[in-house]
């Protein structure tokens, strides 16, 4: 294993800029950068600059973030809010029934979901599809009993939601027809999942079992370790997930890591892994062929998201990171600083942010 002694994550980032709460949720794409935090700002940034170009204030926690043309959608609290690419001025904002979760879109369609928790049960007790057009009209919602906890658009542009208890497998909407819901072949309940491909959704189940739905068809793989899959994604003609327990299964590879699972993503053929073991996260970076690099942060890394050759994450100290792969590589080859150096270089990019911020 090549191991990342000597360096930190902000070491190795282009650019780090503060979100001033914990991160949320983070999107890139095409050349924007946007983070939301719990406290509910949201920040756009060039991508390319690292340059601040709008932010807004809403009430938190921002919990997912879509882009489609000039219009940038969020789910926050109990409302989803359209904000206009350019400036970030909110062009509407709905009340959705309950707290909001996930929101999608493909030319101006926009697919949101909400759902209700009830304390008496301790349980989600419903939950509610909607559909929206660009300027913010209902046409259509769908009640169901189940939270979904992941929401994607397939090919033939029909939603799929992987549902939790009582049903589980999943759900499929199109609009103007009542939801299908479909059984796998597994009855334990989704609890994360992946729809980066339009063609190939993965679903982790609460038994440590993963689902594949491709086009009409499903398949479910069984592991030895039948924890609950906390993260899942698409690699490389195959999937990979981990588990609560820090095990991480990939094409027939099984690795373990330091406490659970929390964030996955691919960049650059290369797989990326953030797991936490109550104390600082552990990056890993691995291909299949064993190249390793293992990278330690002093605060929890949930949110991961990679476009072209970047990746970015976001920490629970409101930091967000722009990892570049030709620029992580050249530092890679770098005589690790001394200890105090990085430190003191540490501080003073610290210092250069919260100027930037005032």
């Amino acid at each position: 294993m090549k191991n990342m002694a000597g360096h930190s994550l902000e070491n190795i980032a282009s650019f780090v800029r503060d979100l001033g709460g914990a991160c949320s949720s983070i999107l890139m794409k095409n050349d924007f950068l946007f983070a939301g935090s719990h406290d509910g700002m949201l920040i756009c940034w060039n991508n390319n600059t690292g340059d601040e170009l709008w932010r807004s204030k809403v009430t938190g926690p921002i919990n997912d973030i879509a882009l489609d043309e000039n219009m940038v959608l969020i789910t926050a609290s109990a409302n989803i809010h359209a904000f206009n690419l350019e400036d970030g001025l909110i062009l509407w904002s709905r009340e959705l029934e309950g707290a909001s979760d996930f929101v999608v879109v493909k030319d101006s369609v926009i697919w949101a979901s909400s759902s209700v928790y009830e304390l008496e049960v301790a349980d989600f007790i419903e939950s509610t599809i909607w559909n929206f057009n660009k300027n913010g009209d209902e046409v259509e919602r769908w009640v169901i009993e189940e939270r979904p906890w992941i929401l994607g658009l397939n090919e033939k542009e029909e939603v799929l939601l992987g549902l939790g208890r009582p049903r589980c497998g999943y759900i499929r909407i199109r609009i103007g027809q009542k939801p299908e819901h479909i059984i796998l072949e597994t009855d334990s309940p989704v609890t994360c999942g992946c729809c980066n491909s339009p063609n190939n959704f993965v679903f982790g189940h609460a038994n440590g079992s993963v689902s594949v739905v491709n086009e009409e068809k499903h398949s479910t793989y069984s592991n030895d370790d039948q924890s609950l899959i906390t993260a899942v994604m698409n690699f490389q003609e195959g999937w990979i997930a981990g588990n609560e327990n820090g095990i991480l299964y990939a094409h027939n590879q099984i690795k373990t890591r330091s406490g659970s699972i929390d964030a996955l993503a691919e960049c650059s053929g290369y797989a990326w892994a953030s797991s936490w073991n109550g104390r600082n996260s552990t990056l890993l970076r691995w291909n299949l062929e064993g190249n390793e690099l293992e990278i330690s942060h002093d605060s929890r890394l949930r949110q991961i998201c990679s476009y072209n050759e970047k990746l970015v994450l976001g920490d629970d100290f409101g930091r967000v990171f722009l990892v570049e792969n030709n620029v992580l590589e050249r530092r890679v080859k770098i005589v690790a600083e001394d200890e105090d150096e990085q430190i003191r270089n540490s501080e003073l990019r610290a210092r250069l942010r919260m100027l930037r911020n005032q």
